[in-house]
């Protein structure tokens, strides 16, 4: 079969030597020098493949990758690592984060076409299903806000037309399911654990799903302990996996355990850090921001600052929480406790009800940021760079 291939090589020998080969088998090939030509160029053609060298200068492959996935346009793209670095841990750290495959250079010529074959019809036979983006919230510590944060921004997405999905990943006495009066008695996140994990599929995913009036779905945590269930490191990753392709765009609620964080990492679209404005938040902060950042997830960092104190006593702002976690502050929600305690009460995210509509213009802000977030996050680093070097 003919196929259109990126090939990304900085050494024009190599990259040449690659170009000839698949031309001489009918394929169309385009050809990029770094990453950052890749990814413009990935968006432009929608190429079948791309095939991506590990050591560039400027944005290596890695980063690359990690920019193709993140990207709506090119996060369903094959990519096969074609690099000198043989080494276990860059091939471990290669597929980790989304390498559909990994050839060491130089490649044989036969191989080399034999293995963009098999990847491309892997992937083909996925019917090309379009993979939503996800987002990871995880509060700095208990009571910043957080779950009442998603509530909000996903009734934001779905009366703007984005029908988000939900999922509460705390593993029991998540409280997600009670901003929206629902009930998770028979259905929850705990009935996935009985099902074989080859039998675990988007079809058996959506039977947990519940449904509000408003039209907000969410996979609920469990209500109590449920002692006959297992939540394995496969099963969380499958479970946030087979969702991205049941939504444009997913929502996890997480806890602030390592274990969880670990295995859904590389499939995060973005990590959010939701903290509060006093300063135990805002340490508390720091330390899961350096773990954020063990697991590869520095670059899809970004923050919410949730006031939950009157002014006078706010001691942290959005520029303090900028500089000292090195990432973008999507937005910050005020101090209005008798409005969100209300919304709780009458389990009725707030945005549901007539008097936050004038609020709704602080989720629009923090989902415009959210639709765009690759994009976002790289204006940020850009002017952060130039404010640093200013400053030097």
């Amino acid at each position: 079969m003919v196929y259109k291939i990126l090939v990304t090589e900085d050494e024009p020998t190599m990259r040449r030597l690659m170009s000839v080969l698949l031309k001489r088998h009918n394929h169309e090939v385009i050809e990029a020098s770094n990453g950052e030509d890749a990814l413009a160029l990935a968006i432009e053609h929608q190429p079948d493949i791309i095939l991506l060298d590990v050591i560039m200068p400027g944005v290596d492959g890695f980063e690359t990758l990690r920019r193709l996935r993140a990207h709506r346009d090119t996060e369903d793209i094959p990519v096969i690592f074609l690099s000198a670095k043989g080494q276990v841990q860059d091939r471990v750290e290669g597929l980790r984060l989304g390498a559909d495959d990994y050839v060491t250079k130089p490649a044989e010529p036969a191989e080399l076409l034999a293995r963009i074959d098999s990847v491309i019809l892997r992937s083909r036979r996925e019917a090309r299903r379009s993979k939503g983006l996800v987002f990871g919230l995880v509060g700095a510590k208990g009571g910043v806000g957080k779950t009442t944060m998603i509530a909000n921004l996903a009734v934001h997405f779905q009366q703007s037309g984005r029908a988000p999905l939900l999922i509460d990943m705390n593993l029991s006495f998540g409280n997600l399911v009670a901003h929206f009066g629902l009930d998770a008695t028979r259905c929850s996140l705990a009935n996935l654990t009985v099902i074989p994990k080859q039998d675990l599929d988007l079809s058996k995913v959506q039977q947990v799903i519940l449904e509000h009036s408003s039209g907000v779905r969410m996979i609920a945590s469990p209500p109590n302990v449920p002692t006959w269930a297992t939540f394995s490191t496969e099963l969380l990753r499958s479970v946030v996996e087979q969702s991205a392709y049941s939504a444009r765009y997913l929502f996890l609620d997480l806890p602030r355990d390592p274990d969880i964080l670990e295995a859904i990492s590389d499939q995060i679209s973005g990590m959010i850090l939701v903290l509060g404005s006093e300063s135990s938040s805002l340490r508390v902060a720091e330390e899961t921001a350096n773990y954020l950042a063990s697991l590869g997830l520095h670059d899809q960092l970004s923050a919410v600052l949730v006031h939950r104190v009157a002014s006078e006593h706010q001691l942290i702002d959005a520029g303090t929480i900028a500089e000292r976690l090195g990432c973008l502050v999507l937005g910050t929600i005020p101090y209005k406790p008798e409005l969100y305690m209300r919304a709780e009460y009458e389990q009725t995210p707030m945005l549901l009800k007539a008097g936050g509509s004038s609020d709704s213009i602080i989720f629009e802000k923090i989902s415009t940021r959210l639709l765009n977030y690759v994009d976002t996050l790289e204006q940020f680093q850009k002017q952060k760079t130039y404010q640093d070097r200013r400053l030097a």
